[in-house]
């Protein structure tokens, strides 16, 4: 089952989106790191509606004080996980231990008590009013503990003597019997706050949810995310897609509409025209629909899958020894054995075949996306060749856009004149621009005239 920290490390943009959560407390991250990547439609539904009241709540109520009262006392938790789990041990708890569990009790209680005057109730907080009480014999309902004269009478008079005493030898006789007298009470305390220990731990883990849940309906509203629909079929489809990474870098990014339809599609297009990126954000909502996150899109209705692989580049491998083409080939033998498996996968593959000779190459290609067809797969295959004679579903991605002469295209400002939207195509060509941006960035004209005849000769000999 995948996690979040695999995720993590393999897709930047998914990192990026978790690192920039702003969470209250520890058990905010500690919460996200919980998660599982699901595959139960039903299970995942109920994570994205509760995310949906979360946003509703916060809408609501983000100009009151209602929002602020909840995030002061998240900001105020700490992750008490292990001194919740001594009371499980029967260890006797010391006093600062006994302080962060009145402490917690205390936000625990504070924050239920602000929900249900609100009347949200999707999250379910146990009474803990015993254990409060026990910590707190005076009810003055304030974060700090010691150990209260009140707990016991005997207490009471052995201090007061100790106040009023003047002798070294019965202050010190007295002061031990103090510490006798306490370590009973704290034995007894922490008999009695361990009666609640499976409650204590629930109540933790519900306040590091909606510490999630909060942070993700901010980064929602602030980068203008969407509730994905959970498709029942093969199909998925995206309006408005963008990658949050590229916008944050770029400032801009240019939205795409996208279907897919349960088998494979090659898509096509010039070098920087956006077809990786493309690849790599579909990858993204996927993840980010499949872990109970929104996605990047207008709207997106998202079909589920059992597992997403890339192939993309792995330079990692690379380093240790592969080659670009053995790291490929095994990235692909990977998709091929998942499918044959049964598996339900997403498989998306950057230029298929790019580092060996055409021949090989193409029939690398051809042979993928027929076993793709026949095991009925969501596959996405960017490709640079041509004449591949594949009966399948094309799409190209329309590229460079130049409306006049007057326009001065230069390395800087080319992506303003690259339109990254995807055509439907029935064409087994690919458009030839590398030579056309090769002369945009001002490289060595003799070399591009060249390749300029060598390309008319080659297209006259076909």
């Amino acid at each position: 089952m995948h996690t979040i920290k695999e995720e993590i490390n393999r897709q930047s943009a998914f990192h990026f989106l978790m690192e920039n959560l702003e969470f209250c407390s520890p058990m905010g991250r500690k919460n996200l790191f919980c998660r599982f990547f699901q595959t139960d439609p039903t299970k995942l539904a109920d994570i994205l509606n509760l995310q949906d009241e979360v946003c509703h709540f916060v809408d609501k109520y983000k100009e009151t004080q209602t929002l602020a009262r909840l995030v002061e006392q998240l900001c105020q938790l700490n992750d008490i996980s292990k001194t919740i789990d001594l009371l499980g041990n029967g260890t006797v708890l010391d006093d600062i231990q006994l302080f962060e569990i009145k402490k917690f009790c205390l936000i625990s209680w504070r924050i239920s008590t602000i929900l249900l005057d609100t009347g949200f109730d999707r999250l379910h907080f146990h009474d803990l009013t015993i254990v409060i009480d026990a910590l707190d014999p005076e009810k003055n309902r304030l974060p700090h503990f010691y150990i209260y004269s009140s707990y016991q009478a005997e207490l009471e008079a052995v201090r007061k003597q100790i106040n009023e005493t003047a002798d070294e030898e019965l202050l010190a006789q007295l002061k031990w019997q103090e510490s006798q007298i306490e370590d009973e009470i704290r034995k007894s305390l922490s008999k009695k706050v361990a009666f609640k220990q499976v409650q204590m731990q629930e109540n933790l883990n519900q306040l590091g949810l909606l510490d999630l849940l909060l942070a993700h309906a901010q980064q929602i509203i602030r980068l203008h995310l969407c509730k994905p629909d959970i498709s029942l079929n093969d199909c998925s489809s995206y309006t408005g897609l963008f990658n949050p990474l590229v916008q944050e870098s770029t400032g801009k990014f240019q939205p795409i509409d996208i279907t897919l339809d349960g088998f494979p599609t090659l898509i096509t297009g010039a070098n920087m025209s956006g077809k990786t990126v493309l690849l790599k954000t579909l990858g993204l909502a996927q993840t980010l629909c499949q872990f109970g996150f929104y996605v990047p899109a207008s709207s997106a209705s998202v079909s589920l899958v059992d597992s997403i692989i890339f192939s993309i580049g792995d330079k990692q491998s690379e380093l240790n020894g592969l080659s670009s083409f053995a790291v490929e080939i095994l990235n692909i033998n990977n998709i091929i054995k998942a499918v044959k498996e049964g598996k339900k996968v997403l498989a998306l593959v950057d230029e298929l075949a790019r580092t060996t000779n055409p021949d090989e190459g193409k029939a690398l290609v051809i042979s993928f996306v027929k076993l793709m067809q026949k095991y009925q797969t969501n596959a996405l295959i960017t490709t640079h060749y041509s004449g591949l004679g594949l009966e399948c579903r094309r799409l190209r991605v329309k590229g460079l856009t130049i409306t006049g002469k007057e326009q001065v295209i230069t390395p800087e400002n080319i992506n303003q004149f690259m339109d990254y939207s995807l055509l439907e195509t029935e064409q087994d060509d690919v458009p030839n621009e590398a030579i056309n941006i090769a002369e945009i960035f001002g490289v060595d004209q003799e070399f591009l005239h060249s390749a300029k005849q060598t390309l008319t000769s080659a297209i006259r000999v076909s």
